[in-house]
């Protein structure tokens, strides 16, 4: 039976099948709305597109390249050509609608031709059977509908928005074809045969949107069914999902989870605009726009650090050793979202995390560029709250996902409970994540880059995945194990402190494990109180640390933020002075450094991080207390 408030009942299929022509997303090239671009914005868009498309040749995507994954496991050697070809399509395709010419139409055009002609948009990393065996070589006459190649049918299905018109011969009638036989025929007749059709996490809608824009741009004979397809699965996205609005993947990929979700209701409400009101007003949705404010750590305009969880990063670096640029976060989008659903705090929250931002950073998808580009609102409000401070909320707590959060003075503390059985799980249960005046002090590393292994039997085998070393505590050498069973129970929730039992994490030998974060009063404290069920050789609390620590006593650290990382602009990188004290009570303390040789990793937290390392009396019960409290901001604190 179909709920009243479902997506399925609010869209009427009718309407849907409206898109079985192009439907007008965005204003094309030289419509007058392109004179509208604020100048300044236009002049940096031109830059930066021109930055990109300049940075390095046209890269070839090789068969050697493409085998490596299969041979070694590294996902890069062809992904870093493959996302070069599309990030470089969009600044051409942007770059054309800024400044037409005869040169920048050749640019845009000789980059459309490549990608129909690529034997596949899928990457190796996803090109398995429906069986979920590998395949060693893509079969053109059999595409593969993954994240990327749904990805590349937007932007294709975008540039015709803008350019069709302009595209020479039948090229755009090339483009349409091979969107729809890669993209939107695979949707409609093998949608539900795929492992993320339906699923509640990010796969479902980072390639149910996609499918959307693609039918939108090039529409589809069969535009109903396509639709309605789509529909079913983000149904089952919004009832799957945690109903607090939490992303049990963090915040790197509620970037690609939530957001998703609301760019493809953002383009289905435009094709049915009198659904709009009443998909808006779904009570989730706006519960899913306020998560990056749960797990953000404060600071002034442009601030970008956030608490992660499990795979992502705590930044977005704009470069990374590698030279590999990321997609940039998109405060367009949630300051969009926040509009979409009528929450005040999330649209000056994405003003201030704009800082000093153009309004459309790159790379970026084409869609989303445009989205913000041509969206007049978002121009007015930024440039009216630049100067604002990040406004969160003073205390937020997510039940389903077990996140709690708290800010007192300069101070921002993050902590989790869940389970070890999450999507992108690290076994983490009970991590905790401080910031000082938007610098994170005590973190969690997040992820490196993806393998082969990474989603495999060897994912744990990677030290970041690990609980010896994430900030938990662990007895006798015995770590966290994965598992759904292997959760925290939440004991207490107050306005300023959370209780977790820890005991569960682990495979045995802990009857309870008592971790309190409390926020109050200026200073962050972390309590661990045990009770174990035999006499303990070795008990430790670790604690990772952001920058390295300076030691001012046997119980007194001074800390400091990353060093060297940082990735993004605004505030966060480090300043040399530390920005706040450490201080335990009976404990013996070792640091260990532990070096940073991913380049996604280096790129964010510079070429180390630090495990600070307290071992408390081993008794079979105890307790052990921590405080970090910020040092004023004249000491250095950013």
């Amino acid at each position: 039976m179909v709920s009243a408030d479902s997506l399925t009942a609010l869209l009427d299929p009718a309407a849907l099948a409206r898109a079985t022509r192009p439907f007008p997303l965005y204003p094309r090239a030289g419509d007058p709305a392109w004179g509208d671009v604020p100048a300044a914005t236009r002049d940096r868009l031109l830059r930066d597109a021109d930055a990109l498309l300049a940075a390095q040749p046209w890269p070839a995507l090789t068969l050697h390249d493409w085998l490596d994954f299969t041979r070694t496991g590294d996902r890069g050697a062809f992904e870093r050509p493959y996302f070069t070809r599309r990030r470089q399509t969009v600044a051409a395709a942007l770059a054309l609608a800024l400044e037409p010419g005869a040169a920048r139409l050749d640019a845009l055009q000789d980059r459309v031709w490549d990608l129909l002609h690529e034997p596949s948009w899928c990457v190796p990393a996803h090109h398995t059977a429906p069986d979920g065996t590998d395949r060693v070589l893509p079969d053109p006459d059999r595409p593969r509908l993954d994240l990327f190649a749904g990805e590349t049918g937007a932007l294709l299905g975008g540039v015709l928005a803008l350019h069709g018109d302009a595209l020479v011969g039948d090229l755009a009638d090339q483009v349409r074809r091979e969107v729809h036989r890669r993209v939107l025929d695979p949707f409609r007749d093998d949608a539900r045969g795929y492992h993320w059709f339906a699923l509640p996490s990010n796969w479902n809608p980072w390639v149910v949107g996609n499918v959307v824009a693609a039918t939108l741009t090039t529409g589809h004979p069969d535009a109903g069914a396509v639709l309605a397809t789509a529909v079913e699965s983000l149904d089952a996205y919004l009832a799957g999902v945690p109903q607090d609005g939490g992303c049990p993947e963090g915040i790197a990929y509620w970037w690609q989870s939530a957001a998703r979700f609301f760019d493809a209701l953002d383009l289905l409400t435009r094709l049915v605009p009198e659904a709009r009101a009443a998909v808006m007003a779904l009570p989730l949705l706006g519960r899913l726009a306020r998560y990056p404010l749960a797990v953000h750590l404060g600071g002034g305009p442009g601030a970008s650090w956030n608490a992660v969880f499990g795979d992502g990063g705590a930044a977005v670096p704009r470069r990374d050793e590698a030279g590999w640029s990321r997609e940039a976060h998109s405060p367009a989008l949630l300051h969009r979202f926040g509009r979409a659903v009528g929450d005040e705090e999330v649209t000056a929250f994405a003003c201030a995390q704009r800082g000093d931002d153009p309004l459309v950073p790159l790379p970026s998808s084409l869609h989303r560029a445009l989205a913000a580009l041509l969206d007049p609102a978002w121009a007015a409000d930024a440039a009216r709250r630049r100067d604002l401070d990040v406004a969160l909320p003073r205390r937020a707590w997510l039940p389903e996902v077990a996140v709690f959060s708290a800010g007192t003075g300069r101070l921002r503390v993050v902590a989790k409970g869940g389970h070890n059985g999450e999507p992108h799980n690290h076994n983490d249960v009970g991590s905790v994540v401080v910031g000082v005046g938007g610098v994170p002090v005590v973190v969690d590393a997040g992820s490196g880059r993806y393998t082969r292994d990474s989603f495999r039997a060897g994912r744990y085998d990677a030290w970041f995945t690990t609980s010896s070393c994430h900030g938990v505590p662990e007895v006798d050498g015995v770590a966290q194990v994965p598992g759904r069973e292997h959760a925290a129970t939440v004991v207490e929730v107050g306005e300023d402190r959370v209780t977790f039992d820890l005991a569960a994490a682990y495979p045995g030998g802990i009857r309870r494990w008592l971790r309190t974060v409390v926020a109050a009063g200026g200073r962050v404290g972390i309590r661990d109180a045990w009770d174990l069920d035999h006499d303990p050789r070795d008990v430790v609390v670790r604690l990772l640390l952001a920058g390295p620590p300076e030691v001012r006593g046997d119980a007194t650290l001074a800390l400091r933020g990353p060093v060297g990382g940082g990735g993004t602009a605004g505030p966060g990188r480090d300043t040399g002075a530390p920005v706040a004290l450490l201080r335990h009570a009976g404990a013996a303390a070792t640091l260990r450094r532990l070096p940073q040789d991913d380049p996604l990793l280096r790129g964010t937290w510079g070429p180390s991080l630090t495990l600070l390392e307290l071992r408390p009396a081993a008794a079979r019960s105890g307790e052990l207390r921590v405080a970090v409290e910020a040092l004023p901001a004249a000491s250095g604190a950013a």
